[in-house]
């Protein structure tokens, strides 16, 4: 008995509006996921690469201690108790 022989395959007439929504499913999914790019050659290990973590780093620094100094001028000391305030020698 004879094996059929298999019919080549005969591309389907729509295949360009398969390639169009296919492209527009793409896009949506690039929309949904606007992070899902390429990685950054730059960056080392971590999210971000040296020169940003440095400067971020600096700016909190200085930010930090510029509120310190703000603080530490405005602190008046802690109020002593009445008692010690009006000692009485006797």
């Amino acid at each position: 008995m004879d094996t059929p022989e298999k019919k080549p395959k005969i591309p389907k007439q729509g295949t360009e509006s398969e390639d169009k929504s296919k492209k527009r499913s793409e896009e949506i999914a690039k929309m949904i996921h606007p992070h899902d790019d390429e990685p950054d050659p730059t960056a080392n290990d971590c999210n971000y690469n040296f020169p940003q973590m440095l400067f971020a780093f600096c700016l909190g620094f200085v930010t930090m201690f510029v509120l310190a100094v703000d603080e530490i001028n405005d602190f008046k000391g802690c109020p002593l108790p009445e008692y010690f305030q009006n000692e009485v020698k006797g």
